[in-house]
C-alpha cells in the first residue's frame, strides 16, 4: 500500500522550510505544498496544528508533524532510503544540526535584519515579538552589524575547514549535517543581495 504524498504547509523565505524541501529533494519524494504567510494569522493552518505557529508543518494524510525536527524524524523513519545518516551515524548529524539551528541561526538571523534594518515591516516585526515573547530589536540587530559579519563568517571559517581537504560534504558522504549547515549560508545568501 502506498503511502500519501506530504503536504509541505511553508512559505518561500523559511529557512527551516528550505531545509525540509532540501530534504525532500535528496529523498526524490513527491511532495504538495500549501503556501502560508510569513505572519499570523494563519486561520487555516492554526486549527491543524493546534495552535503551533512555527513554519514548516507536514502533513501526510491525517497525521500533522510540527517542528523541523520531528518532520525530519518521520521523514527518516517512512522513507529510510536514502538515508540522512549514512553508516548509521545520527549523532554527529544532529549535534552539528542543533548549533546550525540555534547559534548559527540567530547570528544569521541578526546578519540580515541587521543589514536589511528600516527596511523591515512594522507588522513583521510585532509578528516576530509575539512568537519570541520578547523584543525583536531591529536598531541593536543594525548596531551590531560588524559583529554579527565577524560572527557568521567565523561559523562559515568551520565549514571551510571541514572541507578544505575537498571532500564534498562535511561527514564524508551527504548527511543532516550537510543539510543543516547549508540552511544559514541559504538563509544569508536569499535574504541579502550583497554582503561587505
Amino acid at each position: 500500500m502506498s503511502q500519501p504524498t506530504p503536504i509541505l504547509h511553508h512559505f518561500d523565505q523559511s529557512p527551516f522550510s528550505e531545509k525540509i524541501r532540501i530534504i525532500f529533494g535528496f529523498k526524490k519524494l513527491a511532495w504538495s505544498s500549501v503556501r502560508i504567510s510569513r505572519i499570523m494569522p494563519r486561520p487555516d493552518l492554526m486549527p491543524m496544528t493546534g495552535g503551533y505557529r512555527r513554519t514548516p508543518t507536514m502533513q501526510i494524510g491525517a497525521d500533522i508533524y510540527c517542528d523541523t525536527q520531528i518532520i525530519i524524524r518521520e521523514l527518516e523513519r517512512r522513507y529510510p532510503t536514502p538515508t540522512l545518516f549514512p553508516a548509521g551515524n545520527a549523532g554527529m548529524p544532529w549535534a552539528l544540526g542543533m548549533w546550525a539551528d540555534r547559534p548559527f541561526f540567530q547570528n544569521t538571523v541578526n546578519l540580515v535584519f541587521g543589514f536589511i534594518g528600516d527596511k523591515v515591516p512594522r507588522d513583521f516585526i510585532e509578528d516576530r515579538e509575539k512568537l519570541r515573547g520578547g523584543k525583536f530589536d531591529v536598531a541593536a540587530m543594525t548596531a551590531a552589524l560588524p559583529q554579527m559579519r565577524d560572527q557568521f563568517r567565523a561559523n562559515i571559517d568551520w565549514i571551510e575547514a571541514q572541507l578544505g581537504d575537498g571532500r564534498p560534504w562535511l561527514l564524508g558522504e551527504f548527511s543532516l549535517a550537510d543539510v543543516s549547515a547549508y540552511m544559514n549560508v541559504w538563509y544569508a545568501r536569499q535574504s541579502l543581495a550583497t554582503m561587505d
